[in-house]
């Protein structure tokens, strides 16, 4: 009667031992899921927030570029009319610039 009940302390320590190794290993397992899962989440935040962050620097660009455009189209305008100025223009303006200087230094 006491060897049985050795054999069956036996058999339950092994019973033990065997669910312990188990959920030893499961536990393992489940650690490595959940840090695959965390990189995998990490990843997925991260490239949200690149995407966001483009996306707000893109809104940003055009933004600036649609103010700028009047202002860009003004210089342009400003420097066609200063490179087309008419001839009677430019020669009025090179008679006004003589006659000054003229009249300031008198008979140089």
């Amino acid at each position: 009667m006491a060897l049985e009940a050795i054999k069956e302390i036996k058999k339950a320590e092994a019973t033990a031992e065997e669910i312990i190794k188990n959920a030893n290993a499961e536990a393992k397992e489940i650690v490595q899921k959940a840090t695959v899962e965390a990189i995998e989440n990490y990843n997925k935040v991260l490239e949200g927030a690149k995407n966001k962050c483009n996306s707000i620097m893109q809104d940003a660009i055009d933004a600036g570029n649609k103010e700028a455009e009047p202002i860009l189209l003004k210089g342009k305008k400003d420097a066609e009319d200063i490179y087309n100025v008419s001839e009677d223009k430019l020669d009025n303006a090179v008679k006004l610039v003589i006659e000054r200087i003229v009249k300031i230094h008198g008979n140089s």
